[in-house]
């Protein structure tokens, strides 16, 4: 499966212990579908991960959720195989999530939306998105030239119409 089909859910980049148990950041914790059994995509974060560049399909043999989150790989014998691989990035195919709620959307699925003024004017298009820690942010290839990264939030993003593929920005306003 390639990479630009599939949806980033975090990054390993140390292992827990020393029986080849691997500490997971994930971008989302709290309604994560990792479970025991399932399959993840890796791929590796820079040259010193062993993994091929082409991403290699793992299966989780156990993953705990607390303070930290601490996953299992079936096949890892222990740390000193873990960390050959290690750092890489953690990804799943779309089809792996549930459909989200009414009201709600998955970042994911907004990338290459265009985007536009409240009057209809277009701006861009969704490039893609990061976490911060404290927010998500949104960032705007402009029709104009660069890149524009606002904070995921009502007062810059009203509106999103899946429908008609498009999402209101209110630009911001700059001073001198």
């Amino acid at each position: 499966m390639k990479k630009e089909d599939l949806i980033k859910l975090g990054f390993c980049a140390h292992p827990h212990g020393i029986k080849g148990e691997a500490e997971f950041r994930l971008i989302n914790t709290e309604d994560s579908v990792l479970e025991d059994g399932l399959t993840v995509y890796l791929y590796p974060s820079n040259e010193k991960s062993g993994l091929s560049h082409y991403g290699e399909e793992w299966k989780l043999s156990k993953i705990r959720f607390g303070n930290k989150v601490i996953a299992t790989l079936d096949g890892i014998k222990d740390r000193t195989h873990l960390e050959s691989i290690i750092p890489f990035e953690i990804y799943l195919p779309r089809e792996a999530f549930p459909e989200p709620e009414e009201g709600e959307v998955y970042l994911a699925d907004l990338i290459g939306m265009r985007v536009q003024d409240p009057e209809g004017g277009l701006i861009g298009s969704l490039e893609s998105f990061d976490d911060n820690g404290f927010q998500y942010l949104l960032n705007i290839r402009l029709d104009v030239g660069g890149i524009l990264t606002l904070p995921y939030v009502d007062a810059f993003f009203p509106e999103i119409n899946l429908e008609e593929n498009f999402i209101t920005m209110i630009p911001p306003e700059y001073s001198e």
